[in-house]
Formats: structure tokens, sequence, C-alpha cells
């Protein structure tokens, strides 16, 4: 019980000491606000104090917590509004630090790596893992890289991107009426990017070494599936082709949609608003593509397991918070649909099946009206590669045009490193591309192989599948090893195409590619650029 008696007060200089900090204590906690705010790129700072404002302001514990979180992410070597000409300069400066380092180690070459892998993890980089060859662990190819200025260049670019997208996410700015599917940051880094190379294609020639032809490169790469429109369209004759199997065979269709549990999403939508997800543990988008990636293993091999035949194709595509999700076109008898649809189901909702929505929208399915899964799959595959016959759509995320959000979404992908389109349980486009770069009959090759070369020759997907359908066709690739600028085993180049003894062959040309070439012609009359391998 308190000594005081009744009317007591604080002694007048106490009094004065504790009126001074009612009027210091919000100052303070209005500059430690300001000062987390500041270490956010500039062009961030109003959205993130809007954000800090709406949470609770600075008199909110929450709020405060929020914002000491979301800027933690401001830390690290590469600050978060690095341009690219600043990334090249912290890769020159990161790369000459490895060098430093790996000089004046006087240990064996484990020290050296070790000590690489530490300067890769200051700089925020995945580092580079020794390889296996000829039964043998080689590290000397990771030490190469990792001192190699051109290998911290495209890491740091990724790394870069990626730290910029989680504070950005973080942050609670990439969302539906702010910067949808990825940051404006991202966005502009990827035009950048896209810019850069596009320069540098058209003042590129390639150059046959034997015969001394040359061809530009960006005439090369606009007849690739480089280019959007072939892009779109080879994915368009696969799906068709999909159809037109899958009516011969009497197969069924059917439209799956599969999403990542609630700890994955940044945001929620509530009532028609966006909302800050409180199961939101921190994951990225590209931690959200794994687990699903994982899961729909789980269930492949179950099917296999089962002998179940589901073929299709699989697409990614971002909520307006970024994080992924699947759409599916399957195709195979009804009753193996039906049972591999509850076989993904299960594991779909082994994690967390109870909380809001689960049963709903963690894997959910629409049956076709007879056979059209080419025209549910032109929906998807234009909105996120060319926009081509949605110019008026509206998409379902963003409530603005589809054409608006192409380059949003690509660059998400990008800097995610996600791929967006994958078929499965149907023969390897690889088999496809090197069968149509035949332009002749192949006298000497298996009549198999033969047949699916004139059917990708055409373009018929469905004939060329049931042309290989049940035999062991595979790309054949050259012999003898080839190496990497750092030592390494390289890829083996696809020579043609093989199905047991008998094999069609490419007609192989070597290649070098004259970086600048043309634009040192036009500059000096005629001048030659420099000479790079094509591999």
């Amino acid at each position: 019980m308190s000594g005081r008696r009744k009317g007591w007060r604080y002694p007048a200089d106490i009094r004065r000491d504790l009126e001074l900090i009612d009027v210091q204590e919000p100052a303070r906690a209005a500059a430690w606000v300001q000062e987390r705010v500041a270490r956010m790129p500039h062009h961030w700072g109003r959205l993130i104090a809007d954000e800090h404002r709406q949470r609770g302001g600075q008199d909110d514990a929450a709020a405060n917590r929020w914002l000491f979180e979301a800027t933690e992410q401001a830390g690290g070597l590469v600050k978060l509004s690095a341009s690219d000409a600043d990334i090249r300069v912290a890769a020159k400066i990161a790369s000459g630090e490895a060098k430093s380092r790996a000089m004046v180690l006087q240990g064996g070459a484990g020290d050296v790596l070790d000590s690489l892998q530490h300067t890769c993890g200051r700089w925020g980089v995945a580092p580079a893992e020794p390889r296996k060859r000829e039964g043998q662990i080689d590290i000397l190819p990771a030490i190469a890289r990792m001192i190699c200025g051109r290998w911290w260049l495209r890491k740091l670019r990724v790394a870069a991107g990626q730290r910029c997208e989680r504070a950005a996410i973080g942050a609670g700015l990439v969302k539906r009426g702010r910067w949808v599917y990825a940051s404006q940051d991202t966005v502009e880094r990827r035009r950048q990017q896209r810019r850069r190379q596009q320069e540098a294609i058209e003042g590129a020639l390639l150059q046959d070494i034997e015969s001394g032809e040359q061809v530009a490169l960006a005439d090369v790469v606009a007849g690739s599936v480089s280019n959007p429109e072939i892009k779109r369209g080879e994915l368009m004759t696969r799906i068709k082709g999909c159809d037109e199997f899958a009516a011969g065979k009497g197969w069924s269709c059917e439209f799956w949609t599969v999403t990542a549990p609630s700890r994955f999403h940044p945001q929620t939508t509530r009532g028609g608003r966006v909302a800050v997800n409180p199961a939101w543990d921190g994951s990225t988008p590209r931690q959200a593509q794994s687990y699903l990636c994982k899961l729909w293993a789980k269930a492949r091999a179950k099917w296999q397991r089962r002998g179940l035949q589901v073929v299709g194709l699989r697409t990614v595509e971002p909520h307006h918070d970024a994080t992924p999700h699947w759409h599916l076109i399957v195709y195979g008898e009804a009753a193996v649909l039906e049972s591999a649809r509850d076989i993904l189901r299960q594991h779909a909702l082994a994690d967390s099946p109870d909380e809001p929505g689960a049963q709903q929208r963690r894997c959910s399915w629409l049956r076709a009206s007879g056979l059209d899964g080419a025209a549910y799959a032109a929906k998807y595959i234009a909105k996120n590669i060319d926009g081509r016959a949605m110019e008026g759509a509206a998409s379902d995320e963003t409530g603005g045009k589809v054409a608006d959000a192409l380059l949003r979404v690509e660059a998400w992908a990008r800097t995610w490193r996600i791929r967006q389109f994958q078929f499965f349980g149907v023969p390897l486009v690889g088999i496809w591309r090197a069968l149509r770069k035949i332009r002749q009959a192949c006298a000497e090759a298996d009549e198999a192989i033969e047949q699916a070369r004139a059917a990708a020759d055409r373009g018929a997907w469905a004939a060329f599948w049931q042309a290989i359908e049940g035999r062991k066709v595979k790309l054949l690739r050259e012999a003898g090893e080839r190496l990497t600028v750092y030592g390494d085993e390289a890829a083996r180049r696809v020579v043609g195409v093989v199905d047991g003894a008998t094999s069609a062959l490419l007609d192989l040309r070597a290649w070098v590619v004259k970086w600048g070439a043309l634009r040192a012609a036009a500059r000096a009359g005629g001048g030659r650029g420099s000479l790079v391998p094509c591999l």
C-alpha cells in the first residue's frame, strides 16, 4: 500500500522533467520512424509511411514492429535502389575482393573455396558449388567462377532483383491498388534489360567458320522461340495436338487450379478489399513455387505407381501479391482423371486443411465441355506472352487491361526464376525441334523417325506424338567432352535424334557471334567486330 498521503504531488523539478519527457518521446518516436523509412529507396518512402500510419502509426507497437521488419530488408552491400550501373560497379568490387582473397591465401584449394564462399555470403549471392568430373569432386571450376567478374555480375543482378522484391512485398507495396505482381523498380529493371539485349542483338552478326557466310543475329532470334509470337504459336500447336491426340484415344479433358496455403500469401482479399494476411510467414514467390513443385512431384509419383496416365499443360500465374498459382489442362480417361485429381487434392490439403478457404480454393477443377483445351489455354498463353487477341480484355487480378500487365508478369517470372509453361506426359519438345531442322527425308532412319520428322515439318503435333508413342526415341548428342570457360564439362550439343540403332542427323554448322559487328561497320566503314565462339 502506498505511503503517500492524499493530495501528495511530485516536486516541481520532477514534474518539469516528466512534462519534458512527454514532449520529447513523440519526437523521438517520429525520428525513429523517419530513420527507418529513410533506409528504403526514396520513392518508396511515402508509400511505406502511409502503410505504417494505416497499421496504427508510431503509437502502435504492432505497426512499429512491422516497420522494423520491413525496413530490415534494406541491409546489404548493394542498395535496394541500385541501378544496373551500380550493380556493375559492385560486381567489379566483389570480383576484385574474391581475387585478392584467392591470391593471399597460402593454403590449398579447399581453403580458397571456403574463403570465396564466405565472400559470396557477404554479398548475398549463392556460391558456386563444386561439381563431379570423372567420378571426382573438382573444386577448381567453382573457384574460377567466384573470381570471374561476369559471374559476379549475373549473380548480383539476380540477388539484387530478388532482394528488392522481397523488401517491396514485405513493405506491402506489391498488391492490387499499388504495384501488382512486381514492384515498379523490377519492371523498370526488366525494361532496361530488354533494351540492352535488343541493342546487342541488333548490332551482332553470326558467321559460319568454314564458309564465312554471315547472318544478322536479329534475324535468327526473330525466327526462334525467343520471339513471343513464335513461342505462342508453338505452344498453341502443341496444345491443339494434345486435343487431337486425346480425341483419338477417347480421353476426357479437365481444368485444374492449384494454390499454396495461406502462409505463402502476403495479402488477402476480404469483401473485395485487399488486406494484410496475418498468416503470412515471410515466404517469397520462389518458395511458394518450390512448395507447389514438390506437391506436384509427390502426386505424379503416386500416379506412376498406380499406372495412371495423365498428360497436359501446366501454366503458372501470379496473384496480385506475387504469389504463384497453377492452372492445368489435363487429359486422360475419365476414371483415371478422377483418381488422379483425388490424389492431387489429398496432397494439396495435407498442409493446413482447416484454414479458411482451403477446401474451396486449394485444389479446384472444372470438366471441359468436350476437348477444348486449346481454347482454354489460349487465354493463359496470350496474357502471359504477347496479349494476342486480348487488347481490350480486363485482368481479373488488376481490373486493368491485360496488355498493360504483360511486362509486369514477365518481370515477375524473370526475377523469381519461375517457368511459366510446362507440358507433362508428352514427348520432349527438343525432339520435335530437332526434327523440324531436318528438311529432307531421312532414308537411313527408322520409319517411325521419318514419320515423326514429316509430321513435325508440317506442324502436326498429334501425328508426331503417334509416330513415336511407345518407342525409345531420344536426342542424340555429340561425342566427346566440351569444357566451359571455367574448366568443367559443358552441355553437349544436340546432333540428331536416335531410335535404337538408327538415327536422323542434323546438318550442323559451326558459327561464331561477332558482337557489335554491324555498329562497328557503320562507324568504320566495314570494320570487323570481335569474334566470340557461339556455343
